[in-house]
């Protein structure tokens, strides 16, 4: 290593190393990876300690300044629960109590102070979902990015159908799959969903060529894929893992499907 390091004039570092203020390489299931941002929140309380801020005030403040110091890790990594109820804990006690760290009551649950306004809450934001929706953007950018490097990467690693499929829920089994990779596959399961996973639930596919496109699984006749609306033809195809291009042929201008069963429909 260090023979290598002189040959190309650089530095010998290590893993976990910090790169645009992210640890790269770090677990980002342990606590102690998001220590940094903990105590990022903890010198700007500090900060606001002897001044006097109304309820309202405070409201903004959480927004604007405590649930933005996270969106950049948020943007990268999962956020575990653990983690989450502390900064949680920390926008409570200021809320209802200011900068001066003491736990005071809380007079609404939290979930009620995060409703939108218009619904009777505070406006602040959920981070959990907050963190849902900047990692679900990757998935979005997997199925819409194709020629981007760190698709290709991804595409040589985990093969190439990952970036065809809205349902990555089986994706991340892999034994050699790396943590931010089973994170982005798990997402869909945070939500309760009829296909295991709400990612591909909300996103329809333009079909195409068709080449991109599922014929049993993606969304692309409708709200509900096919082999929940058939699901006795799905038990029988030979082709449940094939996509429309491969389904049949076009001869002088029409398109003639070629299903492939494993007995005969009709005897």
């Amino acid at each position: 290593m260090y023979v290598a390091a002189n040959f190309l004039n650089c530095k010998l570092g290590k893993i976990p190393f910090i790169y645009l203020g992210l640890p790269v390489g770090a677990n980002p299931r342990k606590e102690a990876t998001w220590e940094p941002v903990i105590e990022v929140l903890h010198n700007r309380l500090n900060s606001w300690k002897n001044r006097f801020v109304s309820l309202g005030g405070r409201v903004i403040l959480i927004n604007s300044v405590l649930a933005a110091i996270p969106i950049f890790y948020l943007s990268f990594m999962k956020m575990p629960i653990k983690v989450w109820k502390r900064i949680v804990a920390i926008q409570r006690n200021f809320l209802w109590g200011g900068a001066n760290k003491k736990t005071k009551l809380a007079w609404v649950k939290w979930v009620d102070v995060c409703r939108p306004k218009e619904r009777g809450g505070l406006g602040i934001r959920n981070l959990r979902l907050v963190n849902v929706s900047l990692l679900t953007k990757w998935r979005w950018r997997l199925l819409t990015s194709q020629d981007m490097f760190w698709v290709k990467v991804l595409k040589a690693k985990y093969g190439g159908d990952i970036a065809h499929v809205s349902n990555l829920s089986s994706c991340g089994d892999v034994k050699f799959a790396s943590l931010w990779w089973k994170d982005l596959c798990s997402l869909g399961r945070m939500v309760p969903s009829d296909d295991g996973d709400w990612c591909s639930d909300i996103m329809i596919k333009k079909l195409g060529n068709g080449g991109n496109t599922r014929f049993w699984h993606d969304l692309w006749m409708g709200p509900t894929s096919l082999c929940h609306l058939y699901p006795r033809l799905f038990s029988i195809s030979l082709q449940t893992k094939d996509c429309i291009e491969t389904m049949g042929e076009r001869r002088n201008g029409v398109w003639f499907w070629d299903l492939k069963w494993r007995r005969r429909l009709f005897v």
